[in-house]
């Protein structure tokens, strides 16, 4: 039954835009995520991994967009986000046969007063695309910033939407 549908999801992808993957887990779950916002991003980048100049700036928006949808409490906390592996589909390849945008990172919500770590997470998320998605993967930083976002969304504030 799994093998079937996996199968299935594999044929629709040539006729689809995207399809995305989650990789994300809870380490230390955040508690009472309900009384928590999202103050600041920090981001530290693998230096082996090579982004835009703009890399910074896109992630820190993108993030902060999706958190402020989730995290809407009065508390404050910092997000110290760490990105360990950004793969980029090649978009002529994404063209004719499909490809894939890749993240793997890390997140660390940290109460900026105390300094005490309230939540870790790995996130990870894949976006499989082909044909008519090759505009949307070329927009990689952008696509997988917002999906760090909605991750850690999902993972440690989902409860309170």
């Amino acid at each position: 039954m799994v093998r079937t549908l996996i199968i299935a999801g594999l044929l629709v992808v040539p006729l689809s835009a995207c399809v995305g993957l989650s990789r994300s887990t809870p380490m230390t779950p955040v508690s009472e995520a309900a009384s928590y916002r999202i103050q600041s991003v920090q981001l530290v980048v693998d230096p082996e991994i090579e982004t835009t100049t703009d890399f910074d700036e896109i992630f820190r928006e993108r993030v902060q967009a999706a958190l402020d949808q989730c995290a809407v409490g009065s508390r404050p906390l910092r997000l110290d986000a760490a990105i360990s592996r950004l793969d980029r589909a090649n978009p002529v390849q994404v063209a004719i046969i499909g490809g894939a945008n890749v993240l793997r990172g890390s997140a660390r919500l940290v109460e900026p007063s105390t300094g005490r770590v309230v939540g870790e997470y790995e996130i990870g998320h894949t976006v499989i695309g082909a044909r008519v998605a090759v505009f949307e993967m070329a927009e990689s930083e952008e696509q997988l910033s917002t999906a760090f976002g909605e991750e850690l969304c999902d993972q440690a504030f989902s409860t309170t939407q």
